[in-house]
Protein backbone atom coordinates (compact mmCIF):
# COMPACT_ATOMS: atom_id res chain seq x y z
CA UNK A 1 0.00 0.00 0.00
CA UNK A 2 0.86 3.54 -0.47
CA UNK A 3 0.54 6.70 1.57
CA UNK A 4 0.88 10.00 -0.46
CA UNK A 5 1.69 12.74 1.81
CA UNK A 6 2.41 16.23 0.41
CA UNK A 7 6.19 15.50 -0.21
CA UNK A 8 6.43 11.67 -0.57
CA UNK A 9 4.90 8.53 -1.22
CA UNK A 10 5.20 5.72 1.39
CA UNK A 11 5.39 2.36 1.33
CA UNK A 12 3.80 0.52 3.89
CA UNK A 13 2.35 -2.97 4.52
CA UNK A 14 -0.08 -1.63 7.22
CA UNK A 15 -3.70 -2.51 6.27
CA UNK A 16 -6.16 -0.05 5.55
CA UNK A 17 -8.51 -0.93 8.68
CA UNK A 18 -5.15 -0.26 10.70
CA UNK A 19 -4.41 2.82 8.91
CA UNK A 20 -7.63 4.40 9.42
CA UNK A 21 -7.67 3.66 13.01
CA UNK A 22 -4.52 5.33 13.62
CA UNK A 23 -5.03 8.25 11.58
CA UNK A 24 -8.32 8.89 13.63
CA UNK A 25 -11.29 11.32 12.85
CA UNK A 26 -9.41 14.21 10.31
CA UNK A 27 -9.60 11.19 7.75
CA UNK A 28 -12.30 9.86 6.03
CA UNK A 29 -12.27 6.12 3.71
CA UNK A 30 -14.46 7.11 0.86
CA UNK A 31 -13.65 4.23 -0.71
CA UNK A 32 -12.40 0.41 0.11
CA UNK A 33 -8.86 1.88 -1.10
CA UNK A 34 -8.42 5.44 0.24
CA UNK A 35 -8.66 6.99 3.20
CA UNK A 36 -8.56 10.83 2.59
CA UNK A 37 -7.30 13.91 4.92
CA UNK A 38 -10.03 16.50 5.24
CA UNK A 39 -7.59 19.29 5.60
CA UNK A 40 -6.68 18.60 2.18
CA UNK A 41 -10.17 18.57 0.14
CA UNK A 42 -10.28 21.05 -2.31
CA UNK A 43 -13.85 20.08 -3.84
CA UNK A 44 -16.18 17.28 -4.05
CA UNK A 45 -18.77 15.44 -6.25
CA UNK A 46 -20.85 12.22 -5.66
CA UNK A 47 -18.50 9.83 -7.12
CA UNK A 48 -15.08 11.91 -7.00
CA UNK A 49 -12.56 13.98 -4.70
CA UNK A 50 -10.14 16.78 -5.40
CA UNK A 51 -7.44 17.41 -3.46
CA UNK A 52 -5.52 20.16 -2.61
CA UNK A 53 -2.33 19.32 -4.68
CA UNK A 54 -4.86 18.78 -7.73
CA UNK A 55 -4.96 14.99 -7.33
CA UNK A 56 -8.62 13.16 -7.79
CA UNK A 57 -9.67 10.07 -6.06
CA UNK A 58 -12.86 8.26 -6.38
CA UNK A 59 -15.61 7.92 -4.20
CA UNK A 60 -17.87 5.25 -3.13
CA UNK A 61 -21.14 6.37 -4.31
CA UNK A 62 -22.84 4.42 -1.20
CA UNK A 63 -20.50 6.44 0.99
CA UNK A 64 -21.22 10.13 -0.32
CA UNK A 65 -24.11 10.87 1.91
CA UNK A 66 -22.37 9.87 5.29
CA UNK A 67 -19.37 11.36 3.79
CA UNK A 68 -20.94 14.79 3.63
CA UNK A 69 -22.10 14.38 7.10
CA UNK A 70 -18.55 13.41 8.26
CA UNK A 71 -17.58 16.30 6.25
CA UNK A 72 -19.52 19.26 7.42
CA UNK A 73 -18.69 18.25 11.05
CA UNK A 74 -15.14 18.62 10.26
CA UNK A 75 -15.86 22.31 9.00
CA UNK A 76 -18.22 23.10 12.02
CA UNK A 77 -15.47 22.00 14.11
CA UNK A 78 -13.17 24.42 13.00
CA UNK A 79 -11.29 21.98 10.55
CA UNK A 80 -10.97 19.27 13.43
CA UNK A 81 -12.46 15.78 13.96
CA UNK A 82 -14.40 16.98 17.27
CA UNK A 83 -14.29 13.66 18.35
Amino acid sequence: MEIHTSNEIIDTYASMNDLEKQLGGNFYRCHRGYLVNMAHIAEYENDSISLSNGENIFMAKERYNEFVKEYMRYLRNGGTAGV
